[in-house]
């Protein structure tokens, strides 16, 4: 078992206090000076190993980048901790815990000599945009939120004994849109009556407005399935991980070369925050934060997500989703996803009301040599960024 704790960042020697130091040591605390600062200087760069012809980091590395306090590693069960954050995970499988959601990577964790190991296209793009939103590059605030009530007109979607997709789905979206233009936002729906429009024409619509993210709302159906999958646009080179609900909204291309549509960072925070807002508001099971190429997410040139809202062929969740009590809890949670995210996005430093559903991370992280978002392997600039205001990590509103 590996477990360790880092020291406290008042322990890292300040510049000035380095000078007056290399006066006052002898020789031999000198070299042994320079090579505590060389240690401090390396363990924050990335450690790259090459494991399936692509490019992995530890999770131990990954503790070290993002300052977590502790870091475990026993029976291939991996533990970070802060007492701001946390990630939990398994080697040898797809999935994830951060601050207690469950996220798919798009690539398996593994395990070999170089330790438990996460790809480096799951740290740029996961691990970083959820644990650090505010520094998602060209993530613009929300003016106008797009709501897609699934389905409608002759397409019912799927259905139970007391109702349809397309009626539940239209009734969150509404909810949703009262709460959201009483907050200040514009809001706009794809349809906000029982008529029928195209993937591609709701995806037209949608591109229309600037400033603005997109919520496609569904139910689910399928064997023995229960809970809540929510989904943004498998980035350029990625898989699909979808759930596999077979339902027709869910139309993918074949390959894994979809240009996506740029806005990755976006798209998985978006998503991560909705998703977690829907966790802890409606107190549902979390069958996780995915990637597929639905057809509704493929074109469009706005953050957006696909939020399947439970299982209307399962009797106990069917029969919840049909009461008004439950809808009312999925429409004021997408609201509350959709401010999470436009705060988090946009936080500079704290302000009144600014930490209201997300934790602060309290600590600035160190300044690196390179971005995690830039390739790992890429030379380090010749400048260092200037220190930033602590960012915050997108959780279940705690």
């Amino acid at each position: 078992m590996q477990m360790w704790r880092m020291p406290p960042a008042c322990a890292l020697v300040a510049e000035p206090q380095a000078r007056r130091m290399r006066h006052e040591m002898p020789k031999f605390g000198l070299l042994l000076f320079a090579v505590l600062l060389s240690t401090v200087a390396r363990a924050t760069e990335w450690k790259v190993t090459r494991a399936r012809d692509r490019d992995y980091v530890s999770f131990e590395n990954l503790a070290e980048f993002y300052r977590f306090t502790e870091y475990s590693h026993a029976n291939r069960t991996i533990s970070l901790r802060c007492p701001q954050r946390a990630i939990r995970a398994q080697s040898d499988m797809s999935e994830l815990s951060i601050n207690g959601v469950r996220f798919f990577t798009n690539f398996p964790l593994l395990e070999n000599s170089a330790g438990a190991l996460i790809s480096a296209f799951d740290v740029g793009k996961l691990i970083e945009p959820v644990l650090r939103p505010s520094r998602i590059v060209n993530a613009e605030p929300v003016k106008t939120i797009i709501l897609d009530p699934g389905h409608g007109g002759t397409d019912n979607g799927t259905a139970n004994q007391w109702g349809s997709e397309k009626t539940y789905a239209l009734e969150v979206a509404l909810i949703a849109r009262d709460k959201l233009r009483a907050a200040g936002f514009t809001v706009e729906m794809t349809r906000d009556k029982d008529s029928g429009i195209s993937l591609e024409d709701r995806v037209a619509f949608a591109n229309r407005f600037s400033d603005a993210v997109f919520v496609s709302i569904h139910f689910n159906s399928g064997s023995g399935g229960t809970g809540v999958e929510s989904y943004a646009l498998a980035p350029k080179g990625a898989p699909s991980n979808a759930g596999g609900s077979g339902e027709h909204h869910a139309t993918e291309t074949g390959g894994v070369a979809d240009e996506g549509n740029a806005q990755d960072c976006q798209n998985i925070a978006l998503t991560a925050a909705v998703h977690a807002a829907v966790l802890s508001q409606a107190g549902v099971y979390d069958r996780g934060v995915r990637h597929a190429r639905f057809k509704v997410l493929r074109h469009l040139h706005i953050p957006g997500l696909l939020l399947e809202a439970g299982f209307l062929n399962d009797p106990v969740e069917g029969r919840r989703i049909a009461t008004p009590q439950y809808r009312q809890q999925l429409g004021l949670a997408i609201a509350q996803g959709v401010q999470s995210y436009n705060t988090a996005v946009n936080y500079r430093s704290p302000t009144p009301g600014a930490t209201a559903t997300f934790a602060v991370v309290r600590n600035v992280l160190p300044a690196h040599a390179r971005s995690i978002t830039e390739p790992l392997g890429a030379p380090s600039p010749s400048a260092q960024r200037a220190p930033e205001e602590p960012s915050l990590s997108i959780n279940g509103g705690e």
